[in-house]
């Protein structure tokens, strides 16, 4: 019996990631070419971890130049759903987990201590999100929380704006310790959370151009 149920619920992940997957067709295809960007002569993780270095920072003021690093070279963006932190890195485009993932790969190669974290309901202020205007609002989030001495900040890469202790959004629920075997489920949730925001500003262009001038 518990075989069957075992199989039962295997089945069911294995069949709704599919269908997940299937969903996301429409934003793979919208990729833009080349599917790697440099900045500054910076394209993978191991460049931005080099150019770090160079800089002979140290401290916070290290953690505030890899934070900003890492926001230049990323876009917001929900077409690219299922790159891993690092294959986002290099294309400069990609979502909040993907963003926080590659920033601490990052504070890792350079002994920085940090921890992923996430809280279901943070606001975020109206933005451009793959071309079309977003109107922001209330979505699940991913950050980072590093620590220097006995002093631990948030540092998210999600605005050039902000900085170690500043962020653009506000949380407003509870901030929650994220960990490696949760990886499958939170990248399985903000794909179809990706694929919902996605179609709705679609709709909502559609309906902005379809007004009487």
């Amino acid at each position: 019996m518990v075989r069957k149920l075992v199989l039962a619920f295997t089945g069911l992940g294995v069949a709704s990631a599919v269908a997940v997957f299937l969903l996301t067709i429409p934003l793979l295809r919208r990729l833009p070419r080349p599917g790697r960007v440099s900045m500054d002569g910076i394209t993978t993780i191991d460049d931005a971890v080099e150019a770090c270095r160079r800089t002979h920072l140290q401290g916070w003021d290290l953690v505030a130049y890899a934070q900003n690093l890492a926001a230049r070279k990323f876009t917001y963006s929900r077409l690219n759903t299922w790159d891993t932190p690092s294959r986002a890195f290099e294309r400069g485009m990609g979502y909040c987990e993907q963003q926080a993932l590659a920033l601490k790969k990052i504070y890792d190669r350079l002994g920085i201590e940090t921890r992923p974290v996430f809280a279901l309901r943070c606001r975020f202020p109206a933005r451009v999100v793959d071309g079309m205007p977003s109107p922001g609002g209330v979505s699940g989030h991913a950050w980072l929380r590093v620590r220097i001495g006995d002093e631990e900040l948030d540092v998210c890469p999600h605005s050039v704006n902000n900085r170690p202790g500043v962020t653009d959004f506000e949380i407003l629920s509870k901030v929650r310790t994220w960990q490696p075997w949760l990886r499958p489920f939170t990248h399985l949730g903000s794909s179809i959370e990706n694929i919902r925001q996605d179609m709705m500003a679609r709709r909502g262009l559609k309906g902005a151009s379809a007004q009487p001038a």
